[in-house]
């Protein structure tokens, strides 16, 4: 039956357009999460958007998940559509929930100690964007994210894991004064390097930061071998995943 539903969630997946094919999505997926055990875990999804993360950690045996998409702060339009079509499309049973707020707001009323992993898949820098901007130029937008990292962290169980992908202002072509060829549409100055997140991070308690540099997954393990580097990625899209745990 777990087999099936497996099968089943990245058929939807590709069919629903939310990726190409099947081998570049459990490409992906296995190397998000790669050393993160899912099984009977409580997951918080942040800026969770149509559901893809939130529904593959139910795949994988969560005991809950929230998605939580409020479809604003620099999310698309129509995420929570989305999101209710991929919930109708899979069974009842997937312990997925989708909350409409904001992660400051939804952390207000979040008991200490309750997940085991938390996801930011390309949000971090959208829990409140202008701070982002500012990060290392202004105090109060410093201690704004603190914040927010510190709230996270109480959330969070003993030895949990936090999960962060992004893109680093540290580019080859934002460096050159260039639009990127590779991703045209970042707005760098919008983002921060993984090491000033670590930092952050760090401040507000969390530790053993693992960094990797993520590939495009059409290339699989021969690009990731390539290129999945500091130098490689700085020439291209500067994808990085940030991991740290409680």
């Amino acid at each position: 039956m777990a087999q099936k539903i497996a099968t089943d969630f990245f058929d939807l997946a590709v069919r629903r357009k939310m990726y190409s094919g099947k081998s570049n999505l459990k490409f992906y997926l296995n190397n998000f999460f790669e050393n993160v055990d899912l099984s009977q875990k409580e997951v918080l999804d942040v800026g969770g958007g149509k559901g893809l993360l939130s529904f593959y950690a139910a795949v994988k045996g969560a005991k809950n998940v929230v998605c939580l998409e409020p479809e604003k702060d620099g999310s698309r339009t129509g995420m929570i559509k989305g999101y209710n079509e991929l919930r109708n499309e899979l069974p009842e049973s997937l312990p997925v929930k989708l909350i409409a707020l904001r992660l400051q707001e939804f952390l207000q009323q979040t008991i200490p100690a309750t997940y085991d992993v938390v996801i930011m898949h390309n949000s971090i820098n959208h829990l409140d964007e202008d701070a982002c901007i500012h990060l290392l130029d202004n105090e109060d937008s410093y201690k704004r994210y603190l914040t927010v990292f510190k709230n996270v962290y109480r959330v969070m169980k003993k030895k949990a894991v936090l999960i962060a992908t992004d893109v680093s202002c540290n580019n080859f072509f934002n460096d050159i004064g260039m639009k990127n060829i590779f991703v045209p549409s970042i707005e760098w100055y919008k983002h921060q390097k993984p090491d000033t997140w670590i930092s952050l991070l760090k401040a507000a308690g969390f530790k053993n930061p693992i960094v990797k540099w993520l590939t495009p997954n059409r290339l699989g393990k021969p690009g990731r071998l390539l290129l999945g580097n500091y130098f490689m990625s700085y020439l291209t899209r500067s994808f990085f995943k940030v991991t740290m745990e409680k």
